[in-house]
């Protein structure tokens, strides 16, 4: 057998994905993705940023501390033949937040977890990961994740006047318009503003909570946020420490161990 395909790796501008999907026969297609598609959906969690927004006329909440739920899915490709049928992948992302930490957990329906810590002050950023069963806690750093976003800031949002509620929440339907001519349509929740909405790549100047979107990835799939529950309140120092257990290294050290 070949080498086995790590679980994820660590481009060079420090963000979660590696390539597209190579090419698979649909016997291998499972037993592949089941390592590859983690990449793809990541890099996704990166790509939800960049929103210049105009400035409400109402007294919006700061959101400096509490959790945000979404239930998120991966939609395959229509399937080819029979015996590879389109994907499709659910689980949970939760964002805590306080102040200028911010922590995220992904749990995907197949047992799989990812976790990553960012402190906006330090512009510190450490994944928890584990591999081979030794559990790693990556350092890398917030300003590559920034200069990654760059190309969505300054985005034009026009809002549609249509509303729906997602989950009990309010939201209202915009349109974002990024200077490369591509646009992006949602909803958001705009009761609340997030110290750091750069948390979602695609929108980093929005002033509100997303609340329902898609973002396509390189390979054909697209990843589903909806947005489940917003709870302000206190959040324990704890969450955003290294857990004992964990080996630290650095990215470099990381990819040696994948390549």
């Amino acid at each position: 057998m070949g080498k086995e395909i790590p679980v994820f790796k660590l481009s060079g501008n420090g963000s979660i994905y590696d390539g597209m999907f190579a090419p698979v026969t649909a016997a291998a297609f499972n037993t592949l993705f089941n390592k590859r598609y983690r990449m793809q959906f990541l890099k996704s969690l990166a790509v939800v940023s960049a929103f210049s927004l105009i400035t409400p006329a109402y007294a919006q909440q700061k959101f400096t501390e509490g959790t945000i739920e979404y239930t998120i899915s991966i939609n395959g490709p229509a399937p080819t033949d029979y015996s590879n049928p389109g994907l499709s992948k659910a689980g949970t992302l939760l964002f805590s937040i306080k102040d200028n930490n911010v922590r995220q957990d992904l749990k995907l329906e197949d047992g799989y977890t990812y976790s990553r810590i960012g402190n906006f002050t330090t512009e510190k950023d450490i994944i928890l990961q584990t591999l081979n069963t030794i559990n790693y806690a990556i350092e890398t750093d917030l300003k590559s994740l920034k200069a990654k976003a760059g190309a969505y800031y300054g985005a034009k949002l026009e809002t549609t006047g249509n509303t729906r509620k997602v989950n009990d929440l309010e939201a209202q339907e915009a349109l974002l318009k990024y200077k490369d001519g591509t646009s992006m349509r949602f909803f958001y929740h705009k009761d609340y503003e997030l110290p750091h909405p750069e948390i979602f790549e695609r929108m980093p100047e929005l002033k509100g909570i997303p609340a329902l979107f898609d973002v396509p990835m390189s390979n054909g799939y697209v990843t589903h946020f909806e947005l489940r529950r917003i709870t302000p309140g206190p959040v324990g120092n704890t969450i955003f420490r290294v857990p004992e257990g964990y080996r630290i290294i650095s990215k470099k050290e990381y990819d040696k161990l994948t390549n």
